[in-house]
C-alpha cells in the first residue's frame, strides 16, 4: 500500500496550488489591471466611433435637407 498525504486527498491538484510571493501577486494584479484598462480603452474607442458616425449621419441629413430647400 502506498502512503498518501492528506492534502493530496483533499486537493488532487495540490502540486498546482501554492502561495505566491508578494512580488508575484503584485505582478499578477498589475497585469489584471492593465488588461482591464485596455478593455475599457477599446470600449471607449468603439463608443466614440459610434458617436462620430451618428454625428456624421445627422450632418448628412441636415445637408440633404438644406439642398432640398
Amino acid at each position: 500500500m502506498t502512503s498518501t498525504n492528506a492534502t493530496s486527498l483533499i486537493h488532487p491538484n495540490n502540486a498546482e496550488m501554492r502561495m505566491h510571493p508578494t512580488e508575484e501577486l503584485i505582478r499578477i494584479h498589475r497585469k489584471e489591471r492593465l488588461a482591464e484598462a485596455e478593455r475599457q480603452r477599446q470600449v471607449r474607442a468603439m463608443s466614440a466611433g459610434r458617436r462620430w458616425r451618428a454625428v456624421a449621419r445627422y450632418a448628412t441629413r441636415k445637408a440633404e435637407a438644406a439642398e432640398q430647400r
